[in-house]
């Protein structure tokens, strides 16, 4: 894929999304939820960017990051999902990409938007009506957030 346009710059902080190819999902059963997550940890992105907050949903993901390393947190955004990309498409009996397009990465300027963001993230379950409350989607980081329960992809 050609080079991002805006490019990520260190210590700014990022909604960063992505939704696949129309037709295709991105999970289609809890295993593929966990095993994105332990991707994730695998990849190991502490050295690149600080999760606030994800959410992961049937089609698309949410994260509400801090970029702390941009060309390394590049590269491990192209590793982590040319791998789930792989998995996926072999446990699916799938061929191609899962996205039509890199991932989306909008900066954040200012305290109000990445308050309201962070919300935005945790209420995409309940907007697509597939639970009634955020504390229902196992699929984010909503519990940590709000201290009742801990997460290893956050910081």
């Amino acid at each position: 894929m050609p080079k991002r346009k805006v490019p990520l710059i260190n210590d700014h902080f990022y909604h960063v999304y992505n939704r696949v190819e129309k037709g295709r999902k991105l999970f289609y059963n809890d295993e593929h939820y966990l095993f994105f997550l332990k991707l994730w940890l695998d990849v190991d992105f502490k050295s690149s960017c600080k999760i606030l907050a994800y959410c992961l949903m049937p089609t698309h993901f949410h994260y509400l990051l801090q970029v702390l390393d941009s060309d390394l947190f590049s590269k491990k955004m192209s590793y982590f999902f040319n791998r789930y990309c792989k998995s996926l498409n072999t446990q699916t009996n799938q061929t191609g990409n899962i996205f039509p397009n890199r991932f989306k990465a909008k900066i954040i300027t200012d305290e109000k938007y990445l308050t309201g963001l962070c919300g935005y993230i945790h209420m995409n379950p309940v907007r697509t009506e597939m639970v009634s409350a955020p504390e229902q989607w196992p699929y984010s980081n909503y519990l940590s957030c709000i201290g009742r329960g801990e997460d290893k992809i956050c910081d």
